[in-house]
């Protein structure tokens, strides 16, 4: 069964999974053009742009939407700190990510930190707090839409499409929501 695209699906719990998932394969065609093409910086420029869009919205949805209702319906049991994922040091690797030049080899160290950063809380969300948050009644389809509806607000602003000079010449558009890296992967 193929996943629902993101404005789609209706319920928080979904929403954030398939943001996670988005959040792993940018990892994984990091991880793979590292070590196919180290000089591929106009590639590796989109792809690292695309992983800080992603990890950025994925931490604004969980800051501004999931974290505050988790954790008003989890209040009498409240899960354990490391299930809530440290934003303040993504955030703070994302904005060195940003400064430097994308053929920097510690761009590298900095996307394993990330990776680091989020992969845990990602791997333990699922049959942990989600499920923490199901048992408590959380209404995850009414937080659903409130986050597809934020979402889309996002996207609204952002719609404005940018054009990117492809390498060979060609141009590719791109909508700010998730943009996809030129270079196959």
């Amino acid at each position: 069964m193929r996943p629902k695209p993101l404005l789609h699906a209706r319920d928080a719990l979904d929403q954030l999974l398939l943001n996670h998932e988005r959040v792993r394969t940018l990892l994984r065609q990091f991880d793979r053009l590292r070590w196919a093409d180290p000089s591929a910086p106009g590639c590796r420029a989109e792809l690292l742009d695309s992983l800080c869009d992603a990890l950025t919205l994925l931490a604004d949805m969980e800051e501004d939407f999931f974290y505050p209702a988790a954790r008003r319906v989890l209040r009498d049991n409240p899960p354990a700190p490391a299930a809530f994922c440290d934003h303040a040091r993504l955030r703070g690797l994302i904005a060195q990510l940003d400064e430097m030049p994308p053929g920097d080899l510690a761009c590298n160290a900095l996307v394993s930190d990330m990776d680091g950063c989020v992969s845990p809380c990602m791997d333990a969300a699922p049959s942990g707090l989600f499920v923490a948050v199901r048992l408590a009644g959380l209404d995850t389809r009414a937080l659903g839409l409130q986050m597809a509806l934020w979402r889309r607000d996002q996207l609204a602003r952002t719609q404005t499409l940018k054009r990117v000079a492809h390498p060979e010449g060609s141009t590719w558009l791109a909508a700010s929501g998730w943009p996809q890296p030129l270079c196959g992967g």
